[in-house]
C-alpha cells in the first residue's frame, strides 16, 4: 500500500528532528564557528544532500536550535503563569522545570548560551525571549504582593534570577561532570528572591 500524505510528512518530521537532535550535541561542543556541514551529518547519519533538504547551512540548523529552545523557554513560562498555586509556588515549578532541563540536556542550554553572543537571524529569534522575561516580572510582582518575595524593583528580580540560570547554564557546559554532583536545586537558586 502505497503512504499516505501524512506519513511522508511524518517521515520528513523525524527526520529533521533526527538532524536537530545530532547537531544540538555537534553545537554544544564544538561551537557554531568551529562546526561544519560534515560534523552535523556525520553526527546525524545523514548525507550532505537530505541535510541541505531541510535546512539552508549551518546557521540555519542552528537557528532551529535556538527557535526550539527559546518556544520551549516560552511554553515553560506560560504554562507557570496558568497553574494552580502561589506565585511562590509556581515560580519553583518553572525553575525545578529549567534545573532539570539543565541537568539532563545542557547541550541545549549551551547553545542557547552560544546564541546570545550572535547578531542578525537568531538574535531575533531571542528577542522573543521577551514574553518569557515578561511571565517572570508577573510571578515576581505577584509574589510581591503575597509578602513571598524581596520588595526590590521586579526588573531587577528578573535580570537577577536569569543570570543566575545562565550562569549555571555555563558551568554546566564547563565542568558538567564534575558540577554535576553539587548542582544546586530550586530553592537554593530561588534564596535570591526571598524577602
Amino acid at each position: 500500500m502505497p503512504r499516505t500524505k501524512e506519513a511522508y510528512r511524518q517521515i520528513r518530521d523525524a527526520r529533521k528532528e533526527q538532524i536537530l537532535d545530532a547537531a544540538a550535541a555537534v553545537f554544544a561542543e564544538r561551537g557554531l564557528a568551529s562546526t561544519k556541514i560534515g560534523d552535523l551529518t556525520a553526527a546525524a547519519g545523514v548525507s550532505q544532500g537530505l541535510l541541505y533538504r531541510y535546512f539552508s547551512d549551518k546557521e540555519d540548523v542552528f537557528a532551529a536550535l535556538v527557535e526550539r529552545s527559546v518556544q520551549h523557554a516560552v511554553q515553560r513560562a506560560q504554562s507557570a503563569m496558568e497553574n494552580e498555586g502561589t506565585a511562590w509556588e509556581r515560580l519553583r515549578a518553572l525553575t525545578e522545570d529549567f534545573l532539570r532541563g539543565m541537568s539532563e540536556k545542557p547541550m541545549y542550554y549551551q547553545i542557547f548560551l552560544q546564541a546570545f553572543a550572535l547578531s542578525g537571524p537568531v538574535h531575533e529569534i531571542i528577542g522573543e525571549l521577551q514574553s518569557l522575561v515578561a511571565a517572570l516580572r508577573r510571578l515576581i510582582v505577584d509574589g510581591q504582593a503575597a509578602g513571598q518575595m524581596s520588595k526590590r524593583d521586579p526588573d531587577q528580580l528578573v535580570l537577577l534570577y536569569l543570570s543566575c540560570l545562565y550562569g549555571l547554564a555555563a558551568g554546566m557546559g564547563l565542568a558538567h561532570r564534575g558540577l554535576a554532583a553539587h548542582f544546586p536545586d530550586a530553592e537554593a537558586v530561588l534564596q535570591i528572591l526571598r524577602p
